[in-house]
C-alpha cells in the first residue's frame, strides 16, 4: 500500500516522491528558470500534446534515454502524464530516484488539469516508432 503524507496545502509525498498540484506546477513553469517539465506518457497514451516548453520521454524509455537528454542529476524535474488517474509519472519518478536524480517532482494533475486551466500547450510529433 502506498504511503502518502501531506507536506503543504497542495503538496504530498507518495512512496518518497514529492507530489505537486496545479498551483505549484504553474508557479514553477512561470519562473522559466532551471526547471525541466517532462511528459512521461506511454507511446500508446500520448496524443501529440505536451505542456508548453516540455519534453516527451515515454515511461518505457526512462532508463535508456533520460540520462542522455537530461544528464544533470541535480536538475529540478517536473514529471507529468495524462492526469490524476494515470500512474506513469509516479512510476517514472521512482525510476529516476533509483538512477540518482535528486530533485524530481510529480505533477499529478498532468496534461488534463493543465489544459482545463487554459495553460499553454504545444504539439509534439511522436519521434518513436510504434510497436
Amino acid at each position: 500500500m502506498m504511503e502518502m503524507r501531506r507536506i503543504s496545502a497542495e503538496q504530498f509525498v507518495c512512496d518518497e516522491v514529492p507530489l505537486i498540484g496545479f498551483e505549484t506546477a504553474k508557479a514553477l513553469w512561470e519562473t522559466d528558470q532551471n526547471v525541466r517539465f517532462v511528459c512521461v506518457m506511454s507511446e500508446e497514451r500520448f496524443k501529440n500534446t505536451v505542456i508548453d516548453r516540455s519534453e516527451w520521454i515515454p515511461l518505457n524509455r526512462i532508463e535508456t534515454e533520460f540520462g542522455d537528454r537530461i544528464p544533470h542529476k541535480e536538475q529540478l524535474i517536473i514529471l507529468y502524464s495524462a492526469g490524476y488517474e494515470c500512474p506513469e509519472s509516479l512510476e517514472a519518478a521512482k525510476k529516476l530516484k533509483k538512477m540518482g536524480y535528486t530533485h524530481v517532482l510529480d505533477y499529478k494533475g498532468g496534461l488534463e488539469e493543465w489544459e482545463e486551466n487554459s495553460m499553454p500547450i504545444q504539439r509534439k510529433e511522436k519521434v518513436y516508432a510504434e510497436r
